[in-house]
This record gives C-alpha cells, structure tokens and sequence, in this order.
C-alpha cells in the first residue's frame, strides 16, 4: 500500500517532532511547520471554510504554535488535538468574517436608504 507522502501525516512521528520540538526548537522547527503545513493546508481543502486563505492559515500557525505547549500526548493524538484547535479556529473566523461582512452590508445599506426593519440590528449594535 502506497503512502501520498505530500498529503499524509503520520500521528507518531508528528507526536515525536512537536515533543522534540518543545525540548530543542531550532532543531525541529522545519520539519515541525512542514507537519503543521500539510495538516493546516488538509483542513481547509477538506472543509472548503468561506474564509481568506492566507489569513486563515497564518492565524492557525500561530495558534498552533501558542497551544504546542498544552498538547499532552496521553490525552489523545496530535493529529486528533491540532485538528480539532484548527478547525475550532476556523469556525470562529468564518463566524466573525460573517458578522463583519453583515454590518458593512447593514452600513452599507443605511447610506443608501436601502436599510429595511430586518436590519435594526446595525442601530442597536452601533449605539
């Protein structure tokens, strides 16, 4: 059975890159941000989020590099923990895109005196 080496991670030696990692930075760093890049890449491919690309990868490899220091190996996979941080990630940025993007629309609409009843809520959240 062949491996696509290009898209697959696997868990135990991600679990031995992230601790050699936390022991020794400068010695892991690359082969511990190519991991990261394959699974942060996976996820938003997989899941198609409705979110700018490049942002959303950068915001999930600082978040994966703030939480590193939480992951407990005995708790579960890393593959199971950083999929779970990034994907948690990504549902708040797609959230936080979309109330964004509402009240432009909601402003938007204001200025142009298209602004409907349905849209109170830009008044009360402008106050």
């Amino acid at each position: 059975m062949s491996k696509k080496k290009g898209h697959y991670i696997d868990n135990k030696r991600f679990e031995k890159v992230i601790l050699g990692y936390l022991d020794a930075p400068e010695e892991h760093e690359e082969e511990l941000v190519e991991l990261l890049d394959v699974l942060i890449n996976n996820i938003l491919m997989s899941f198609k989020f409705r979110v700018d690309y490049d942002d959303a990868k950068q915001e999930c490899f600082m978040l994966a590099f703030k939480t590193l220091k939480n992951f407990k190996p005995k708790s579960g996979s890393a593959f199971n923990y950083f999929t779970t941080v990034i994907v948690n990630n990504l549902k708040l940025l797609y959230t936080k895109d979309k109330k964004y993007a509402k009240k432009l629309q909601d402003y938007k609409d204001m200025l142009t005196g298209e602004f409907s009843a349905s849209s109170d809520d830009f008044n009360s959240s402008a106050s």
